[in-house]
């Protein structure tokens, strides 16, 4: 089994870390969890319309990127790393996948997208 990243992974990697390297410093990730959000909402914007981070593993079929499992965990892990406070554990981790995995076709027609 090769564990090696791949080249999708690396861009997945190497895009988070300059964009989140830009605007995650600690000053940043403070005003963030201050704000009534409890993140950065411009910044959440940018990564869900350049990378489409919360749709990063939901199927193409519903407007997602449709990655794999294995690549919304890189993408948790460099989130993580800088400690952005983000809806993206909630939404792509948690409330995806059981809608996908649980919900009606109507139900995943309506929320996924």
């Amino acid at each position: 089994m090769d564990a090696a990243f791949t080249a999708e992974q690396d861009e997945i990697r190497r895009t988070l870390r300059e964009i989140l390297g830009k605007r995650c410093g600690p000053d940043e990730v403070k005003a963030a969890v201050r704000t009534d959000a409890g993140y950065d909402g411009e910044l959440w914007r940018q990564l869900t319309g350049q990378l489409g981070l919360p749709g990063l593993a939901v199927a193409q079929e519903y407007g997602g990127v449709g990655c794999a499992p294995g690549d919304l965990a890189l993408a948790c892990e460099e989130t993580g790393r800088v400690l952005l406070p983000s809806p993206l554990i909630a939404t792509a981790a948690l409330v995806a996948p059981l809608v996908a995995a649980l919900g009606t076709a109507a139900q995943r027609s309506a929320l996924l997208p």
